[in-house]
Order: C-alpha cells, then structure tokens, then sequence
C-alpha cells in the first residue's frame, strides 16, 4: 500500500496559501503539510510586486508632498528644497520586503511539521503532484488533500508594432526598479491610478490611456469622479484612448492611439501596462486531476472546495474571487479550520470585504454600494458626511472628502460605507467592523468616539442620519396622533 507523502500540499506561499500551512500544521502537530512555491520565499504577489512595494513607493511620494505643504502650517524655510534620492527608495524598499520574507519564514520553521519547497508544481492526478527543481530535477510527490493558492498575472494586451515587448507590468517594474523620465500608463483600475500618482509625485511625467470615460469602476462613483479631476490636474489623462501600436523612437517608444475616431501618437520613455490580471493556472495541468475553470479562475464551492472533493483553491486564483490580499487571509482562516474539522461547516461572507484604494486622496470601502443593493432589491437610504465640517481635518489642512452610509431602511443596519479623504485608511477598519459586526445606526450613536479624531465622523453621520428619520416619522400622521393622546392621557 502506498504510503501519502503529506496530509496537505499548498501550492502558493502567499497570503492565500500561507496563513493556512501555518494555521492548519499548529492545529494538528500530526499532519505533515507542504507549503511549495517557485520563488522558495514567503508572501507572493503583494509582498514582491504589489501592495507593499507600493505603498513603500506611496510613503515617500506623501513625504515629498508634506513638505510642499509647509508653508500652509505656518512652516516656512528660505531656499528649501528636496533631492529625491531613488537608490535609498530602493535600499529601503529591499530591507522591508527582507524583513517581511524572513520573519514569516522563521515562523514557518518554527512549526515542525511544515516542509517549505522551492518547486514549480503541477498536478499528476487527484493525489499526485510533480514537482520540477530549478537544476532540471523532477519528483513525484502523493497528498491526501490540496490547497491551490497561486494567485494571479498581469495582462498584456495583443498590440502591433515592433516594441510591444517593451511593455512592463508591475512584476517587472518592482523587479528592476528603474525610474524612468516619463511613463505610459494603461488601464483605469487600482494599479494604473495609484502608479500614476505616486510615480507623478515622484517627478514622473505621466500619460494616462483610459478606454472609457471613468476610472476605477468598482468606487463610488462620487469619488471616482474626484479623482479622476484631480488626475487631470496631475498628468496627462487621456480618455476613450485605445493604444494600437507600440514602435521604437530614436527618443524612447512611441505610442499610436486612437481618441475620439482620431488617431494620435506620444512619445514615451516606457509603458506600463495595469489593464487587470488573470488567474495562474496555466502549468498547474488541472485537466489531470479533474478540477474545473474558467478564464476568470477555478470554479470553486462557497467553501472553496473545487470540482475535486479533495482540492481546494484560495485568492486570486478563484473565479470571481475579491483580489486583495486581506480577503485571501480571511478566507484562508475559514479554509484551514474546515480542513482540520474534515467537513465544511463554514463559509466565507464576501458581501463584508473591504479595502481601500491608496489614492491621493485615499478611497476606502467597506461592505456593499448603493448600486449592489439595488440589484438585490434591498431598500436603503444613503447619506454623507462632509469632511470639511469636521474639526480634525481642518487641522490638518485636509477638510475635503466625505463618509458614506448605506442603510438598510428598515432595520438601520449599516451595510456599506465608503470614505474619500488622505487619511482614509486610517479609518478604514471601523468601517469594516461596523459592516462586519452589522451594527445599527443607533448603535454607533450610543458609542463616544474621541474629539478631535476623524473617526468621530462616523457618529456625526448615524446621528444626522438618525435625526432625519426621526423627522419623518413625527410627519406621519399617525404619529402625531399617538403622541397627542400620550399628552392628553
């Protein structure tokens, strides 16, 4: 009889895969686990090509823009001025990413019956995997459950000319780090805006190609339209621009396009594509071990568990999976406790995410938009909060922005916020606690936030909120009637 290799394999030492070798191994010091990646290193796309490199990049662009705001404070220095230094952003940038990697692998070490390899892998069948070693080796390795955690790529569209492989994406920007005189941007989603500003920030002349008219689709449209003001005044921004052809220039790439039925061309030192990203499931050979998919990702159970009762699969990976890293962690808890209990009791609840847009300004979401509860036939009622009232951020020089509520009409239950401001992510954890936990208007009205904290804004907007529905209801006849018979009694 043969013997299995590990009780559980997970390909994909991300934010999808790892908190669930960690959390599954620490449950049950008897099962033996294999945490595989092909990078041999702990943290996957957000820690190497994403949102911590980013925001590294992000910090430095805010302190740039903290000192031109100065003089607003009352701060003035004669002949100031600021050298952006580009190879410390690097050195720094490479010692948190370091710091990060080593100390989420030395916990991994630390559990005893976690084996992290450094492999490509692919399956055989339901409970077979080969594993291919950079020198050319190959293994064969038998599990009794699996774990699919290997997230998602960059897309590159087809486009003609003689420099299309002169398109980066993330992966290749952070992996060079090269900071070019001016860049093309194309796409409108999360990637492309917050390169954009942050990279403009940093004395980049930005183009910007959008297919459509908006921006970052999936915010609140209110917000979306700030930005994308603000963009304007920043950069370069092109809409209904497509790209069709990307040549070699004697001055770096030029970039033919179209834009309202005319054709046009720029010259750029490079371009960056940011137009989405596709799940990595291309060498995984899941035909063989008969787990379904899709071009969006693999088909998955409301537990994560795919078409193979054995297998499951967790973040980007996933059809229509939410693509963060947060989201990935929350439901690898869910996946890991199933697994240890050998049956899928739970379930992740989608409908609670958040995150935020790390903008200039930030936009923050939590929970569902007024647009999802009209497809779902849920009655609301919205309102905002306005930032420029609000005591903290006036000092701070930062009174713009707003806070918004979606309201379940008849329970008051807080079903989805969203925040424009710079520091919304600051707050942004409220915000989803308050979704998550379900709380009511009343609810936050019986808290007592600090003052002058911009978290305080939450209680304002429940109490306006509050006080308009209180209105409304002593307009009703009825009402009035009952109270004038409590008088009289």
């Amino acid at each position: 009889m043969e013997t299995t290799d590990y009780d559980l394999v997970i390909i994909g030492a991300g934010p999808a895969g790892t908190p669930v070798a960690m959390e599954y191994a620490k449950l049950d010091n008897s099962k033996k686990v294999a945490l595989i990646d092909s990078l041999g290193e702990l943290g996957g796309e957000c820690l190497f090509q994403g949102c911590i490199p980013s925001k590294i990049m992000e910090a430095s662009a805010k302190a740039i823009q903290e000192l031109d705001s100065l003089k607003a404070f009352g701060v003035e220095i004669d002949n100031s001025h600021h050298k952006l230094v580009w190879e410390k952003i690097k050195e720094r940038k490479e010692s948190i990413l370091n710091r990060r990697t080593t100390a989420a692998k030395e916990v991994a070490q630390g559990i005893a019956n976690i084996e992290i390899i450094k492999a490509w892998a692919s399956f055989e069948d339901e409970h077979h995997l080969k594993l291919s070693f950079e020198k050319g080796e190959e293994k064969i390795i038998s599990f009794e459950r699996a774990l699919i955690a290997t997230g998602s790529k960059a897309n590159i569209a087809s486009y003609q000319g003689n420099a299309t492989d002169e398109i980066i994406t993330n992966d290749e920007f952070f992996a060079k780090m090269e900071l070019p005189q001016s860049l093309t941007i194309i796409g409108s989603g999360a990637i492309a805006i917050e390169f954009a500003q942050i990279l403009s920030a940093l004395g980049v002349e930005i183009n910007l190609l959008v297919r459509g008219e908006k921006i970052v689709k999936n915010i609140d449209d209110e917000a979306s339209d700030f930005l994308l003001e603000k963009l304007s005044q920043e950069m370069n921004v092109l809409l209904n621009a497509e790209l069709k052809e990307v040549n070699h220039h004697d001055k770096g790439l030029e970039l033919s396009y179209t834009q309202a039925g005319e054709n046009k061309t720029l010259i750029s030192d490079k371009v960056l594509s940011a137009i989405g990203r596709s799940p990595n499931i291309t060498q995984l050979n899941l035909e063989k071990a008969n787990v379904a998919f899709s071009k969006k990702g693999i088909v998955t159970t409301k537990a994560m568990q795919t078409s193979t009762e054995n297998i499951f699969a967790n973040g980007d990976v996933v059809e229509n999976f939410p693509k963060f890293a947060h989201t990935a962690q929350y439901a690898a808890h869910i996946i890991a406790q199933n697994l240890f209990l050998e049956h899928n009791f739970f379930n992740p609840d989608f409908s609670k995410n958040s995150w935020v847009l790390f903008s200039m300004p930030n936009v923050a979401s939590a929970g569902i938009s007024q647009a999802e509860a009209k497809e779902n036939n849920i009655e609301v009622i919205v309102d905002t909060f306005d930032f420029s009232t609000e005591a903290k951020s006036q000092i701070e020089n930062e009174d713009f922005g707003y806070l918004k509520f979606v309201v379940d009409k008849k329970s008051h239950k807080i079903l989805g916020i969203s925040i424009l401001h710079n520091e919304a992510n600051m707050i942004a954890g409220e915000a989803a606690l308050i979704v998550s936990e379900g709380l009511t208007l009343k609810a936050l009205i019986d808290s007592i936030h600090p003052h002058p904290t911009m978290s305080e804004a939450f209680v304002m907007l429940s109490k306006k909120m509050m006080g308009e529905i209180m209105m409304e209801k002593l307009d009703n006849k009825v009402v009035q009637m009952l109270l004038k018979v409590e008088r009289f009694l």
